[in-house]
């Protein structure tokens, strides 16, 4: 009785140890961003439709391409906000997700833009997740061309075939304790 209570205690100790959550990575990225934007106004003043086709290389995941569709609000002659939504695509997947940000008109010929980013993703990088800070200038133009560099992280999802796994090795032990528990000699 007393085996079969501590064999029962040590399988609920294991199933407990499952329900905490599985620990998440988080890798740092970086990389470069060009392409080009085209504006369409809309029928208010200083809003525009905005869409952006690209490409890039990422310091983890290599070489991309990228497109985004958005609006740029102008609040005054030199500065602005954008928000709207991305999707990278790269060799083991797709990034996607949600952008806003701001500019400011430094000159004449450029203008700083920093969008902060969440993202998620299919392929390799379903269910990940992340912020990235993007800083680049273009130039003002009919489809202005721009130019910048990224940083940020991105928060990979445990792999379900680690949580299949771990729940095979422990159903094992199970089956291996039994098996050894019938062939001891029975005290008495």
């Amino acid at each position: 009785m007393f085996r079969s209570l501590a064999v029962t205690l040590i399988a609920l100790m294991m199933m407990g140890a499952l329900a905490m959550p599985v620990q998440a990575d988080t890798t740092p990225v970086s990389g470069t961003l060009t392409g080009t934007t085209t504006l369409t106004p809309t029928g208010t003043l200083g809003v525009f439709d905005s869409s952006f086709t690209g490409s890039g290389v990422d310091s983890v995941s290599g070489p991309f391409t990228t497109t985004n569709m958005g609006t740029i609000t102008f609040s005054s002659l030199t500065a602005f906000t954008s928000s709207g939504t991305f999707m990278d695509f790269l060799a083991g997947g797709t990034v996607f997700g949600t952008f806003s940000g701001s500019g400011t008109l430094t000159g004449v010929d450029t203008s700083t833009i920093t969008v902060d980013t969440v993202t998620g993703g299919t392929g390799a990088f379903a269910g990940d997740t992340g912020k990235i800070t993007v800083i680049g200038t273009n130039t003002p133009t009919d489809t202005p061309p721009f130019s910048g560099t990224y940083t940020g992280f991105i928060v990979t999802a445990p792999e379900p075939s680690s949580v299949a796994l771990m729940l095979a090795g422990i159903g094992l032990l199970l089956v291996m304790r039994k098996r050894i528990g019938q062939r001891l000699p029975q005290a008495n």
